[in-house]
């Protein structure tokens, strides 16, 4: 077969109904492509012929109908012919570029409307003309009535089902939206909807003002005053606008929710890709001159002016957290405070976010709520080190071993605290990073003399006796502080042994089974517990002669122990907590001279 060519054929009707229901995000973006348009219409007249006039964008809305109208630049037959029955064309006029393009903008017309009425007549002089589109994607062209201003003029009547689309008051708040930053008035049914304009650019009342209408803009924003804002001016892309520093402390989930806009149009009010990943504490407002939508005019082109213009952001974020530290540190510790769960989770992603932040945040420790140069301030200059423990109970037991003038101990039980102290330890060689265990604790502590050993032979042998049936291992040690008479520490198969306590208790079974087999090959007692022959009341306990008494001295001084480290007590544990607080009350009702029966009657 001869090779012939063929063109393709395009059912234009289902293609402008395909393009219509699924390029846009929903029926209410007709009324931004509408002013899309009207507002490159008057760029292109303000441009063009340098003429003065007042631009206005303006809806009339009455029985399902609505007229919108701009004052721009017009159409002539040939614009109509190349921009608004070609769909995709650039609407780009000489060397003037522009946001819309009539052919995809008008699509979204047809969401609520059948036809498509426009009456345009061109800046340039030619008579006016009238053109009906239609959703089948004919259109006729004819002249228009001899009475029209220079401008365009659409009108739209709803289809079935779609007359909510163009209620006034709905149109109103959409044309509000869209139009928030534009300068001049945007009206529906001559009552105007928007603003100002930006008051960030507003200096022409002094910069107290300025920074006064700023704040309100924010406070009206974000429902309450934000705490701050950061003046955004970028040279790649032109962005212009501010970032609001957040009141409340936003989950991560809803970072990056910015209201955007493209040479003043609202673009979206969820923009992620402008301003930097870290900056979750801000919510932005931004006017980009030189950035590019996407096909649907709903988000950011993803191009190389969009990331340079994000890296300059970020640089100025940086900035002003950095003038911040300077000019108010109780600024930047009451905003560290309020966002520090989410700046310590990206801290531990972004090195430059970690060299930023972490003068700043705040770690808990044994000398109390320090930042690491505070922390590395109370140890060795010559050899700086960071001790922590990311185990509760072991960080418990260290914090009443530390002294004055030792090197506190980090608490690195939350989310991210121990990636964060290594992260940095990583990028600072100097600083050295330890993690403590029961070993490095026990470690620091002394071993008995001769003598002692010699005086405590009897209160380590009844220690021992003692406590191996609760499955804890006693030995007699000397540490410091002098105050703490012992100390109790978890090894790992702890837990191991409280579950299988608590299944063997509820029925047994086959749990009781496996986890009595995963417990067998241990030799190791659950508890290891230090006590201190520096402190009186063990002194005083080594020379007692009786051992039942002894018995119930040290069964308390464990439980005391296992309380102080805030261990979870077993079963046994607790009967003999029970046990040593009755003997006790009981020898105190005695020492009183209360008989039993006497004691029972009084308490009652």
């Amino acid at each position: 077969m001869a090779v012939m060519s063929h063109s393709f054929s395009v059912d234009l009707g289902g293609l402008i109904d395909l393009l219509s229901e699924h390029l846009y995000s929903g029926p209410e973006v007709y009324v931004r492509e509408l002013m899309q348009n009207g507002i490159d219409a008057i760029r292109a007249r303000q441009q063009g012929s340098g003429e003065v006039f007042s631009p206005a964008l303006g809806f009339e809305i009455s029985n399902e109908t609505l007229t919108f109208t701009d004052n721009g630049v017009g159409l002539t037959p040939d614009d109509i012919h190349t921009f608004l029955a070609t769909i995709g064309r650039s609407s780009k006029r000489g060397n003037i570029e522009l946001i819309g393009q009539f052919g995809i903008g008008l699509l979204a017309c047809f969401l609520v409307s059948e036809e498509i009425e426009l009456v345009s007549r061109s800046a340039s002089g030619t008579p006016p003309l009238r053109w009906l589109g239609r959703a089948d994607g004919s259109y006729t062209l004819e002249d228009g009535p001899a009475d029209t201003p220079i401008g365009t003029r659409v009108t739209l009547s709803a289809r079935e089902g779609r007359a909510e689309y163009l209620l006034p008051e709905r149109v109103s708040e959409w044309a509000g939206d869209f139009g928030g930053l534009l300068p001049f008035p945007v009206a529906v049914n001559g009552v105007a909807v928007n603003g100002q304009g930006a008051p960030w650019l507003d200096t022409s009342h002094g910069e107290e003002a300025r920074r006064e209408a700023v704040m309100a803009y924010g406070a009206e924003l974000l429902g309450v005053p934000p705490l701050d804002f950061v003046d955004i001016d970028t040279g790649a892309g032109q962005v212009r606008g501010v970032a609001f520093i957040l009141p409340w402390t936003p989950t991560l989930e809803r970072r990056g929710q910015h209201r955007v806009y493209v040479r003043h149009m609202l673009l979206s009010d969820r923009e992620e890709e402008l301003t930097p990943r870290w900056a979750f504490f801000i919510r932005a407002v931004l006017d980009g001159q030189g950035l590019r939508p996407n096909a649907a005019r709903d988000a950011l082109r993803d191009d190389g002016e969009l990331r340079a213009a994000r890296e300059e952001i970020a640089a100025q974020l940086r900035a002003y957290l950095v003038d911040l530290a300077g000019r108010d540190p109780a600024a930047l510790r009451r905003l560290i405070k309020l966002h520090f769960l989410s700046i310590k989770a990206l801290a531990a992603e972004d090195d430059a976010f970690l060299q930023l932040f972490m003068p700043w945040l705040p770690f808990e420790t044994s000398a109390g709520s320090l930042a690491l140069p505070e922390y590395l301030a109370l140890g060795s200059q010559e050899h700086p080190e960071i001790r922590f423990s990311g185990d509760l109970n072991l960080y418990r037991q260290a914090a009443q071993l530390a002294l004055p003038g030792q090197t506190p101990i980090v608490r690195a039980i939350y989310t991210y605290d121990s990636a964060l102290l290594s992260r940095y330890a990583a990028l600072n060689p100097g600083v050295r990073l330890t993690q403590l265990s029961p070993n490095d604790l026990v470690q620091e502590f002394s071993a008995l003399t001769p003598q002692e050993l010699a005086q405590t032979a009897t209160l380590r042998e009844v220690a021992r006796d003692t406590l191996l049936p609760l499955d804890a291992e006693a030995r007699v040690s000397r540490f410091d502080p002098a105050e703490l008479p012992a100390l109790a520490f978890a090894r790992p198969h702890r837990e191991l042994a409280r579950t299988r306590e608590k299944v063997g208790g509820a029925g047994g079974g086959l749990w009781t089974d496996l986890l009595g087999d995963l417990g067998a090959g241990g030799q190791e007692a659950a508890m290891e517990v230090h006590f201190n022959v520096a402190h009186p009341l063990i002194q005083q306990a080594a020379r007692l002669p009786d051992a039942p008494l002894l018995r119930r001295v040290l069964g308390m001084l464990y439980v005391q122990a296992l309380l102080l480290g805030q261990h979870p007590l077993t079963t046994r544990e607790l009967a003999l907590l029970n046990g040593g607080l009755a003997d006790l009350i009981g020898d105190a009702l005695a020492g009183a001279g209360l008989g039993e029966r006497e004691s029972v009657s009084r308490l009652n």
